[in-house]
């Protein structure tokens, strides 16, 4: 089309507010009338003739809401879903949700609005957090929980987590006991086995569809309904770009569309899995493919975009992060844990894995699958192909060779049966192309939360992590900032960081509901990654020297670098880390967050003309070791 629409815009004309419902494989696109709830086919030369509705985008960080204000987020979500998600009579589903929430239809239109205007559960949010957390629940009131999962939720009336919830509020109150939060408790049902929860629920039936034979996942019936998620290391060596030499194995996470099979995203790096690249993976599988593409040099149909309604994960440690688990609620993602001892359930991703590594198996360097099918073959003697080398091979396999060949398991290769879904075949109609960030202020928040996140008070030398000091003009008007919860206290900001990368941090401004990049307070400090920094920490304290601040750390690290560049020619252990340190960077450089010009914000805090010097003072300077 003329003009990049994607499913959920809302749109102006004729009169008429409309909502895209369907992009149509030949540039058309169906639409919802928001009015009347009819349908209309209309062209592209119409859809760019007509104004589009500048949608409003969620700015506030998912750090900022309180557990309270986030229970009664999802209870919205959980009302107004149902509405969004047929196309009945809508007024009648409107007072009907009114009345069973003890609210005016108005309010629900209200809440309707927002969550289309931004597609986020923070949307909802009515105030910014409070910063008291809620205590643990007590043992009565743990056991009413049991008690109504057991007597009302686990049973063939399928009642609503809503009404369950309810029902135990009422139960708590008669035993004169403060009933846990709606999240509490919805992650209590969240943490059932699905075998136990459908087996409950529904029955035999249930228990017949929970013995599947391998190949099968349930509800995964049209695309992006559930994404299943997992790493390994790959069996290969690769080499550096200097001098060619041998490096260890990379780590790669994938992400697998188990409606179509197609990869949906994916993260190579040599530091082992974690949050970092969980997210990266995430993030590329939620984000249009077209930029990907063209960093990449390739040319191929990746159509792949859009927020899925379940990520499907193992156990792993890396996958229980709680900034993991609120960035998949703030967009509608149900993140789910596979049962203990139900291998039916991560097939998939290991058949793909396992397809990727035979393929790999054929490239110089490979270690195969086991050390005892290598014989004579030496690895490192053979290796050959560097990270960018390897990345671009492994784009070229996925998107060009396993998308297009025929899948056994579903009898069409993966972008068939991805468009088949899409766009809709003779069996069954089409979802159309799933919602997806495409400015890039929404892409950049995407990316955001789900990085690593921590609070911290702003001083005179800016704000302090890791005895790294960050300084921009951005901050003057929190200096020394009272907490306005408790005036005795230093006010704390949501700090978010990309572990490839601590040169910057980014910090979310209270006021301007915004992220500005924060870089070094001292601007000659070397860019490095958390991993570096957690060695240079290693290296002091062997040497009985305490990290007390940047001088000293960065005075260690540039005698680490000396060292290191004495030693004889690229010992194993400098190829590493260089590596590493490039690959970190190419990355950040390809999928890293673009920055905002530090500003002073408008009508900044009012300050005393004594504190002007405190305010615009020149930093403190850095002392060598």
């Amino acid at each position: 089309m003329a003009e990049q629409f994607v499913i959920g815009d809302l749109l102006d004309g004729d009169g008429h507010r409309y909502c895209v419902a369907r992009i149509l494989d030949n540039g058309t696109a169906r639409l919802i009338d928001l009015d009347d709830g009819t349908y209309r086919e209309v062209t592209d030369l119409w859809m760019t003739r007509i104004a589009r509705h500048a949608k409003k985008d969620s700015h506030a960080d998912l750090g900022l809401f309180s557990e309270r204000h986030w229970d009664k987020a999802l209870q919205r979500f959980e009302i107004i879903a149902p509405i969004l998600a047929t196309s009945g009579d809508r007024i009648a589903n409107v007072l009907a949700a009114a009345e069973r929430a003890k609210v005016d239809r108005a309010t629900i239109f209200r809440w309707m609005q927002r969550y289309q205007d931004t597609g986020t559960i923070s949307s909802l949010v009515r105030k910014p957090r409070s910063d008291q957390e809620r205590g643990r629940i007590n043992t009565t009131a743990e056991m009413l929980v049991l008690k109504v999962l057991k007597e009302h939720f686990l049973t063939d009336q399928k009642q609503e987590i809503t009404k369950s919830y309810r029902d135990l509020e009422m139960q708590c109150r008669n035993a004169n006991v403060p009933p846990p939060s709606y999240s509490t408790f919805y992650r209590r049902i969240n943490a059932l086995s699905t075998v136990v929860r459908i087996s409950a629920r529904d029955g035999k039936s249930g228990k017949r569809r929970m013995k599947q034979v391998v190949g099968r996942f349930p509800r995964a019936d049209f695309p992006y309904s559930v994404l299943q998620i997992d790493h390994t290391l790959v069996d290969i060596r690769l080499v550096d770009e200097v001098k060619r030499l041998p490096l260890p194995r990379p780590y790669i996470t994938v992400a697998i569309d188990v409606f179509s099979r197609m990869v949906v995203g994916y993260y190579i790096s040599f530091d082992p899995p974690g949050v970092l690249g969980t997210a990266m993976c995430i993030a590329m599988s939620i984000l249009p493919k077209a930029p990907f593409l063209h960093v990449m040099g390739l040319d191929y149909d990746y159509p792949c975009q859009g927020f899925p309604k379940k990520i499907h994960v193992d156990n792993a440690k890396e996958f229980r992060g709680n900034a993991l688990k609120k960035a998949c609620e703030e967009y509608g993602i149900d993140l789910e844990f596979r049962p203990v001892r139900t291998p039916n359930y991560g097939g998939h991703i290991e058949r793909l894995m396992g397809t990727l590594m035979s393929e790999i198996h054929a490239l110089p360097g490979t270690t195969r699958s086991r050390s005892t099918e290598l014989g004579d073959y030496k690895p490192e003697e053979k290796a050959a192909m560097t990270m960018q080398d390897f990345e671009l091979w492994f784009a070229n396999l996925v998107i060009g060779h396993y998308h297009h060949e025929v899948h056994k398991g579903i009898e069409l290769p993966p972008i068939e049966k991805f468009k088949e879904g899409i766009f809709g075949c003779d069996n069954s109609p089409g979802i159309g192309l799933p919602l997806a960030p495409t400015s890039d202020e929404a892409i950049q928040k995407l990316k955001l939360d789900f990085m690593p996140m921590a609070m911290r008070t702003v001083q005179r030398e800016g704000i302090a992590i890791d005895s790294i000091h960050y300084q921009a003009d951005v901050l003057r008007p929190w200096v020394e900032a009272v907490d306005p919860a408790k005036p005795s206290a230093k006010r704390k900001f949501i700090i978010r960081r990309d572990p490839r990368d601590i040169s910057c941090i980014w910090f979310f401004d209270p006021k301007l509901k915004r992220y500005f990049r924060i870089p070094y307070l001292n601007p000659l400090f070397p860019a490095i990654s958390i991993w570096e920094l957690r060695e240079i920490k290693a290296y002091l304290k062997q040497r009985g020297k305490e990290a007390k601040n940047e001088s000293v750390l960065f005075s260690a690290y540039n005698e680490m670098r000396r060292i290191e560049s004495q030693s004889v020619e690229e010992t194993k252990r400098v190829r590493v880390q260089t590596a590493k340190k490039n690959s970190r960077a190419q990355k950040v450089a390809q999928t890293g967050l673009k920055p905002h010009p530090p500003v002073i914000p408008p009508n900044p805090q009012t300050v005393d003309d004594d504190d002007d010097d405190l305010i615009l003072q020149t930093p403190f300077k850095v002392e060598p070791l």
